[in-house]
């Protein structure tokens, strides 16, 4: 039995919330526990004594929702099968993304977080546009997001202070922590931040730096580590599956494999929330449904003419709603096709039973 599985739910954040919910289903005799990590048809449910491997695919699992690492799930012990996850307790918050292999499902990351670190290596310039998608990524998860400023050591004081300034100007009103893992300045402020039950989620590229930081926050090698190539300081995936570990002091950490595409899901409202100085000008414009290029009247070019709106970041905003509103229509493109292939089954159905 590994220490992990044998500290009890309360240090994976159970409280009594989860058991109100529990309380709600008619299973009294499964087990609760914390999907730690997800393989193909199978997860590996921590906190209800020795780890337990329980199946979850749809074969042989009721349950209505796909688990995800961080969700909470009640399972049984079948004579001969072994556990299977009965079902997925309502999620609290989700990290959610759109599906890169399927342009019409999403795919979620990781479930009931409470703190989303975006993370930025400085030892490249950061990405404004890669950090705007994390961030409207956490807005919509509904969980409270910081950035972590990684590889601190890299630069001096007035180099991160630089950087810092430059992740603010997108990010405003956001928390921003510099850290840096080699040299172990800044742990303590996540530490603080995560505080015992809270679970803590790194978001980011590969190459930079969540499992060493991770592992560091935990102060024990408990993930796997890459190289970073010296050419483009780009990372392997060395995190090929995310996966929940414990922090000795309290709290619950989750690393995820690097993320080369960030396309949004059904992200509306929180793209405007990221947005707040585009979107809070909108409502000023002539037409309701302006985009914001070559409308007459539009309040929004008229704040980047007089410099209160960066055009580029104008820019970056209209191409996350074009991205947005051509799912939408993939979507309903698809329904559309889906309920005219039930119409014609139904319709030779109907034939054959005239015949």
């Amino acid at each position: 039995m590994s220490e992990a599985a044998s500290v009890g739910l309360e240090r994976y954040g159970w409280d009594g919330e989860w058991q109100r919910a529990r309380a709600r289903l008619d299973l009294p005799d499964s087990r609760v526990g914390r999907v730690g990590t997800v393989g193909r048809g199978y997860s590996v449910v921590l906190g209800a004594g020795d780890e337990v491997i329980a199946a979850s695919d749809s074969q042989r699992s009721q349950a209505a929702v796909s688990p995800t690492t961080g969700d909470w799930v009640l399972f049984s012990e079948h004579p001969g099968e072994g556990a299977v996850i009965d079902t997925v307790l309502p999620r609290r918050t989700a990290i959610v993304r759109r599906d890169p292999a399927i342009t019409v499902t999403k795919q979620t990351l990781a479930a009931n977080v409470n703190l989303v670190g975006i993370l930025v290596g400085l030892d490249l310039p950061p990405n404004e546009a890669r950090i705007e998608r994390f961030l409207v990524l956490a807005a919509d998860s509904g969980a409270e997001p910081v950035i972590v400023l990684s590889k601190g050591d890299l630069l001096d004081g007035p180099g991160r202070l630089r950087v810092r300034r430059e992740v603010a100007a997108v990010a405003p009103g956001i928390d921003i922590v510099e850290t840096s893992a080699t040299e172990g300045w800044g742990l303590e402020d996540l530490r603080r931040a995560m505080a015992p039950h809270r679970t803590f989620v790194a978001l980011g590229p590969s190459g930079v730096g969540k499992s060493t930081l991770l592992n560091a926050l935990v102060g024990a090698p408990v993930l796997a580590v890459g190289e970073v190539r010296d050419a483009d300081r780009a990372g392997r995936h060395t995190t090929v599956r995310r996966e929940l570990v414990l922090m000795p002091s309290g709290g619950v950490l989750i690393d995820t494999p690097g993320l080369r595409a960030v396309s949004l899901w059904e992200a509306d409202l929180a793209l405007d929330e990221v947005f707040s100085d585009i979107a809070g000008r909108a409502g000023d414009c002539r037409f309701r449904d302006c985009t914001h290029r070559s409308e007459p009247g539009c309040a929004v070019q008229q704040a980047v003419r007089a410099g209160t709106v960066d055009a580029a970041r104008l820019e970056r905003y209209q191409r996350l709603w074009d991205e947005l509103a051509q799912q939408s229509e993939a979507r309903a493109e698809r329904l559309r096709l889906q309920s005219r292939g039930r119409r014609g089954v139904k319709r030779r159905r109907r034939v054959r039973r005239r015949s």
